[in-house]
Order: C-alpha cells, then structure tokens, then sequence
C-alpha cells in the first residue's frame, strides 16, 4: 500500500471472541513513517484521514532518525511513547525475544502509558508505529487486541504477516548506520517473525490476576477507558 513504510497494515476486520468486528480504517500498525514519499503521505492524510499517531521509538532514535512528512501536518496529533526493551546480556540466543516480549509486562515497562495515548486518539484513525514493526509495535498490537478479546490465535496471526515484510526491512536497515549496528551485535533470532515469543506474551497476560484487562487496570488503565476503546474500535 505504502512505498516508504513496508509493514503498514490496518488491524481492521478481526474479530473478538464476542462476535463483534473491529472497524476497518480506525487502527493501524506500521514501521518507521520516518521515509514515507509524498504519494504515502497524502495517502495517509487524505484517503485514510490519519490523525494520530503513536511512535514507540526512543527518544534518540527520533531525533536521530527523523519522524518524516507527517510530521509537517500540524493536525495530526503525535505522541513519542519511548518503548524501551529490557536489557539481554547473559540471555540465551534462542530465549531473546521472549525474554524482550515478557520484559514490556514489567511494572516499569511503558506499553500501559502507550495504550492510554492510544485512548487519547482514538476518536480519529491512530497508528502505532516503532522502527520495524514487529518488536515493540507487535506487543502493544498484542495487548491491545487482547484486551479488545480478540482470539489468541488471530493475534498471532496478525503478528506473523510481519514475516513478509522482514527481508525488505532488513535490507533496508543495513543501508541505516543506526540499525546496522544492532543487526551487527544481536542474534539473527532478532530479526526473525517467531510465534513462540508472542505466545509467551500472551500466555503471561493470561495469567495475570483477572487477565489483560486486570493487567492494565493494575497499570492504572482505567475501566472507562477500556470500555471507550471497545466502543471507538468495534462494530
């Protein structure tokens, strides 16, 4: 759909556990917006009225690397919601992921504060974004629609589309010194689109005290909230 961003998609057409549908054209999940060419962004703005958007990006990594044209668009709400993944020295390469994945369900771990901002915008069409938009954007897709009752295996369905956006993203990374560099020193199990992580991601949201939702209302996610999000989202 997009020439500058190759993960873009709309989450759109996935059904909840309850029946209900989420609405096409409210929720997105994307890569890096940073390259997008005039065309995508025109496309974004005009034809699928974007007005928020959530960038799960560190801080150095958006003003090192830029926010793109849309951040020219003074009507187009932005948040910078820094989604920084736990440490992996000493982690075992093929336990990397999951251990990243289970490291955003810390108490310290912001992806609370990101579904709340997501909150915010969601009176218009909002998405969420980091630098490949598989990591950090999977996880937060993942409670998100866990929280919305999405099926489990619907959700890891979405996750694994990424699969066919990873080799133009890692060749893209590998011309951007930034990324380059990462891809330098983790495993290739980094760059990989598995399903075991997500699962044990979503296993560990299951067996929180009251499931996802007593997850985030632990976080301070209020009840309104969630039931804003549902009527926002869902058909």
């Amino acid at each position: 759909m997009l020439a500058g961003a190759y993960n873009f998609r709309d989450l759109g057409g996935l059904r909840t556990r309850d029946g209900r549908i989420l609405r096409a054209g409210r929720l997105f999940r994307s890569d890096t917006l940073q390259v997008l060419t005039a065309a995508d962004a025109v496309h974004l703005y005009q034809v699928l009225g974007l007005r928020g958007i959530v960038d799960l990006r560190l801080a150095q990594e958006v003003a090192d690397e830029g926010r793109g044209p849309l951040a020219e668009r003074a009507d187009i709400r932005y948040a910078n919601v820094p989604l920084q993944m736990a440490a992996t020295e000493g982690v075992a390469p093929h336990e990397v992921m999951r251990h990243l994945y289970l490291g955003c369900l810390g108490p310290d771990a912001p992806l609370a504060a990101a579904v709340q901002q997501l909150s915010e915008f969601a009176d218009g069409p909002v998405v969420f974004h980091c630098a490949a938009g598989k990591d950090r954007t999977g996880v937060l897709a993942a409670l998100v629609l866990r929280l919305l009752d999405v099926h489990e295996d619907d959700i890891v369905a979405d996750y694994m589309r990424s699969a066919s956006a990873m080799p133009r993203m890692i060749e893209r990374f590998a011309t951007w010194p930034r990324y380059r560099e990462h891809m330098a020193l983790t495993p290739p199990q980094a760059y990989a689109v598995e399903e075991a992580p997500l699962r044990a991601f979503l296993q560990a949201l299951n067996s929180a005290p009251r499931g996802a939702r007593g997850w985030a209302e632990d976080r301070g996610i209020s009840t309104e909230t969630l039931q804003q999000l549902r009527q926002q989202w869902l058909a």
